[in-house]
């Protein structure tokens, strides 16, 4: 050390502090070494993606590489780190006579890195932490047909990849706190929810929540409610899920394989008043159910169509209740930076069953159409891409 000092020319005078600090710099170097911003590795030429392959049955998943997608000036290009698995992906797997969806990229919700902007991209930085929306130009309000389009028609490159390109208006910064497992379970699950229950509903201690399920879109539900203080009501074909969700929160459970007519069960439940608002996800084989179990000025939404899309809800039973049914696709990127707050505020966790890394993505898809699952499946990409190209 004294060497080093002189070298440098340090004044008699001034040899102890020179020495303290000399030494406080041996201790503490390696230690800013490990924890200095590393230079930016080298993208890859080619990504692995999860796409569609047709087969006489239809249609499955396999793991395809192409190359790095190209970059517009009002895109950010994402490193995805997870993505996170939603029931709308098993129908896709059923044949369709309208089109040929081989080599379409999977995959709706995701959350990762940015590592490129666009040059026109001027509210998101290299290094952020976000998560992508469904939507990826539905901003705030009632959408326009051409905001909704894309999606509708399958025509937006899924999120399922190493990397993925994303308009600026379709990003949005991840929750504080939150793992990227955490963050891509919400796009489309976590935002449903919202809107189906505080997104546009007034809860709180004095209402009476009906929530049917234990999926994603359910298990965000029963958090929302819960935060607001709102009783619950959970139903589903399974006593142990039943169970299980009660880690969740507090709530009464109906059976509807045992109780077919369920809301029967939430009448004598709320001694004949009903419920403030029942998120129904069932769809076809459950609305009048649902209708049914409303209270006077109840909200019904309609938000799923695990047994079809194409149910009758009953309107008889909306007017002598003075009751409504809202449609819920989703939401707009305003509804997602408001979910966020009050996930923050409220510090709310996302309920995963599992997560598999990439290479299991056939196990997770399983798991999926077992449904012996609740809350949400997560695919991780965090293990090591395709090699860039020599």
């Amino acid at each position: 050390m004294l060497d080093w000092r002189r070298s440098l020319g340090v004044p008699r005078g001034l040899a102890r502090p020179v020495i303290v600090f000399a030494a406080a710099a041996e201790l503490f170097l390696p230690v800013l070494a490990a924890t200095a911003p590393l230079a930016a590795a080298p993208l890859p030429d080619i990504v692995r993606s999860i796409s569609l392959e047709k087969t006489a049955a239809g249609y499955r998943w396999t793991l395809t590489r192409s190359p790095m997608p190209a970059l517009g000036e009002h895109q950010v290009l994402v490193h995805v780190r997870a993505v996170s698995l939603n029931r709308d992906d098993l129908s896709l797997l059923a044949p369709n006579p309208h089109a040929d969806l081989t080599g379409i990229k999977l995959g709706s919700d995701a959350a990762g890195d940015v590592v490129a902007l666009g040059k026109a991209v001027t509210d998101l930085q290299v290094g952020e932490r976000v998560t992508n929306t469904y939507f990826r130009d539905w901003q705030q309000g009632t959408p326009s047909r051409k905001q909704l389009d894309p999606a509708l028609r399958a025509t937006v490159a899924g999120v399922a990849a190493d990397y993925v390109a994303l308009d600026d208006t379709g990003v949005i910064p991840m929750p504080k706190g939150y793992s990227y497992a955490e963050a891509a379970t919400l796009p489309t699950a976590g935002l449903t929810a919202w809107v189906a229950t505080v997104g546009r509903n007034r809860l709180g201690p004095s209402k009476v929540v009906v929530i049917e399920g234990t999926g994603g879109v359910s298990t965000f539900a029963m958090q929302f409610a819960a935060a607001t203080g709102a009783r619950i009501i959970l139903t589903s074909s399974s006593d142990e899920k039943l169970q299980r969700t009660l880690g969740i929160a507090r709530h009464e459970s109906i059976n509807y394989r045992s109780v077919p007519s369920w809301s029967e069960r939430v009448m004598a439940l709320t001694a004949g008043r009903g419920a403030d608002l029942v998120v129904d996800v069932g769809g076809k084989r459950t609305l009048g159910e649902a209708a049914q179990s409303l209270a006077p000025g109840g909200t019904l939404s309609v938000v799923g169509g695990l047994t079809g899309y194409d149910g009758d809800i009953p309107a008889g039973i909306l007017l002598e209740k003075v009751a409504k049914a809202q449609g819920v696709f989703v939401g707009s990127r305003a509804d997602f930076r408001r979910m966020i707050a009050f996930i923050e505020a409220h510090r709310l966790q996302p309920l995963i069953d599992r997560v598999f890394p990439l290479n299991d993505y056939q196990r997770a898809l399983s798991l999926l159409q077992s449904d012996r699952f609740i809350g949400k499946i997560v695919l991780r990409f965090d293990d090591a891409p395709a090699a860039a190209a020599e």
